[in-house]
Formats: C-alpha cells, structure tokens, sequence
C-alpha cells in the first residue's frame, strides 16, 4: 500500500527508514477484563459474565484483519514475524485453544519466526498451571505477569480480584514454561518506603527474567483519578516518588537486572525484543479494537468499540484510521520521547535522517539546558538521559515540546 507523504516543513521530507529491521512486529489488543481497574485509561470492556468466550471469539476477528492489513500491503506474507504480544484488556481470559489456533493461523499463512517471541499478559487469577502449559504448547513463550503489588489491600482498593497467591502460584508455572516477566506499581496512594522495598523483595524472591515498574498515573476518567479530585486519597510527594525511583533502580541493578528502559529492567538476554521494537521506532502493526499501529511514517488507530470493530471486520475493510500529528516537528519530538525511554538513547544524526529534524538544530537552547542541569549527555551524536534525566523523564519531555 503507497502511504502519502506526511507534511513536512519547507526544505524537509521523510525519507524511508533506514535499514530493513528484518521482520514484523505485531500487537493484539483484547480489550476485554473482568472489572476496570481504578487506574487504568486503556481500552477495556468489563463484562464479567461473558469475558472469556468474548475474548475467546476475539481470536477470529483478529485473523481476518491480519489479512485485510496485508491486502493493503503492510503485512507481508513473507518477511519474518518477529513478535506477537497479547495485551490489553485481559487477554489471559481466552481459552488456549483459541490462541492456539489464531498462531497455528499465523504459521501457516504467514512466516512466523523459528524463535519469534510471542507474549501474553496474564491476569493472576485468570488462569492456573494447566493453562499456562497449554499456552505454551500453542507458541506463547513469553508470560508478563500483572502482579502490581503484593500487598492485599492495595490490590483490592485498585480493583483487582487476584490475591498475592494467586501472583506467586502463576508466576512459578509461567517460569517453569517460559520467560517470565512481573508488572508492578510504584508509589500507590500512603505508600511508604518501607513497603515498597517489601514488594521489590517478594519480587525478587520469586525469580523473575524481568521486571517493569511502573509509576501510579491519576489518568482523567478513571476511579483514581476522581478519588484524587474528591480528596479521599493523595498522591505521594516528589521527594518520594523521586526516592523510590531510585531505591527501584538500587535494588535491582544490585540484583543483577539491567534497566534498559525507564520502566523496565531485564536480566541478560531477557529484554522484551516486542518494546524494544517499539521504543527503537520500528514499525509495528496493532490489531483490535483500540490498538495502534506504526507503518513509518504514519500513525493509525483502530477505533475504541467493538461494535464498529466487529462490524468494519465482518465486511472486509480496515478499521484503522491515521493519527499523525498535524506538525511534523511535533511528530519528530513525539518519537523522539520514546527513542529517549531507552538507556542507550538514540542517534540523532540517524533520528534527523528519518524524521527530517535535527533536534539539534531546532531546540538547541532546550538541548543546552538539559545538558546544564544534568538531566541530558551527547557522546558524539548519541543523545540518551542521565539518571536524574530519566528519574524527571516527563518534565524533560515536556521542556522539548
């Protein structure tokens, strides 16, 4: 398919990326959970009753869009699937029959990888050793576990069902079959230090390849969110979410993670190759309702409803719809966010190449101060954050826009 060209400024143009990055990226979007949690602004559908067959059923509609993106020439038929990740939503609600089949779909009508690694985030309390086994038989040899917390009461005031159990028990059967990867959140509301470093010890002690740690974000529209506005809770301070950070980054380095990327830490060899993708800019095609996709240099978006979803795939047509920013110098600095989420930053005279702007050039006083205050380093042309720079990665950004 001929994308047209985005608009760019006077004397600019995008160019192709490049290199080729030798394979294909793919993410499935299964939208549907059990309840909402209280902080989350993804596109999710609660239905309690009906979740798992919905989900289940999901698996069909998304092997017919997979070939309507490739009528429209941006998924090959040929060039190697490098990776498949089911998130959501809670995709861990299908059946495994129904995953296997949807990747028994993918090797024979397209060219998955001998190796590809194909992840599924795992609600604790839906799904059990049985499951996982089976899971693994179908192809997935990747498990992101949402843990979250391991303290009861912050788990059942953020609406989870699980209980800490159910983590440790799931956790234990996904290792055993795969690369196992823990979610978990930082700085809930009253959260001390003390308990915080308790969570990163139960976390440690169970082994993980990987860990993500993910700061608590009062996103508009959600539970906690309007807790916050109302007064019944209170996000921490600055001093200590910064602290915490950095007792995050201690603890785990001293244990023998890398921390790649800002939210994530990895022992060797287990980084997430799927966001590696992402974050390094790569294209990488999103399937269902509410996913995103990258195909260089445009953005898209599948609509949030299942309804249209459904009824767009029932009739054969994309329901993809591009989202570029309006200003491609506010396109540039958009990528340039998540390029700079990585601990080996990004090569500015490459990013200039594919993006038609030097940020060099066009932001040179911001870039001069960032580099004053310690937040930024420039070793040649490789920019990437300091550990202050990404402990203050969102005002960073938000001082390049």
């Amino acid at each position: 398919m001929a994308h047209n060209t985005a608009s760019v400024a006077p004397g600019q143009a995008f160019i192709a990326p490049p290199g080729d990055s030798g394979g294909q990226f793919i993410y499935i979007h299964v939208p549907f959970c059990e309840q909402k949690c209280a902080y989350c602004d993804f596109f999710t559908v609660r239905d309690d009753a009906n979740g798992a067959r919905r989900a289940s059923e999901w698996m069909k509609l998304i092997a017919r869009e997979m070939e309507l993106w490739t009528d429209a020439g941006d998924l090959s038929r040929e060039t190697p699937i490098q990776t498949i990740f089911f998130g959501g939503g809670t995709p861990s609600l299908a059946n495994a029959a129904a995953v296997e089949k949807l990747l028994d779909f993918a090797r024979s009508h397209y060219n998955l990888a001998l190796g590809a690694e194909i992840t599924m985030e795992m609600q604790p309390n839906t799904a059990d050793g049985d499951k996982v086994r089976a899971l693994a038989k179908a192809g997935v040899n990747r498990f992101s576990i949402g843990a979250q917390t391991f303290r009861e009461e912050s788990l059942r005031r953020a609406g989870r069902r699980h209980t800490v159990e159910q983590t440790k028990t799931l956790f234990r059967e996904a290792s055993r079959a795969g690369t196992a990867s823990l979610d978990l959140i930082a700085c809930w509301p009253d959260q001390t230090m003390e308990a915080w470093r308790a969570d990163l010890d139960e976390a440690l002690a169970l082994g993980p390849d990987h860990i993500s740690v993910y700061e608590l974000t009062f996103h508009a529209g959600t539970e906690f969110h309007r807790q916050l506005k109302s007064g019944r809770i209170e996000s921490l301070d600055e001093e200590l979410r910064l602290a915490m950070f950095e007792e995050t980054d201690r603890v785990l380095c001293a244990a023998g993670f890398e921390h790649y990327e800002i939210s994530n830490y990895a022992r060797p060899g287990a980084r997430s190759r799927h966001n590696e993708n992402y974050w390094t800019l790569g294209n990488f095609v999103g399937l269902g309702a509410g996913a995103h996709s990258f195909i260089f240099p445009h953005r898209y978006t599948n609509a949030a409803s299942i309804a249209s979803y459904e009824k767009f795939i029932g009739r054969g047509e994309l329901f993809r719809r591009p989202c570029d920013a309006a200003d491609p110098e506010i396109f540039a600095v958009e990528n340039l966010q998540m390029a700079l989420r990585l601990a080996e930053g990004v090569d500015l005279d490459w990013f200039a190449e594919r993006f038609g702007m030097d940020i060099r050039q066009r932001r040179p006083r911001q870039m001069e101060n960032l580099q004053r205050e310690g937040l930024l380093k420039l070793q040649g042309a490789r920019a990437s954050l300091t550990s202050a720079g990404v402990a203050r990665f969102d005002s960073v950004i938000e001082f390049l826009l």
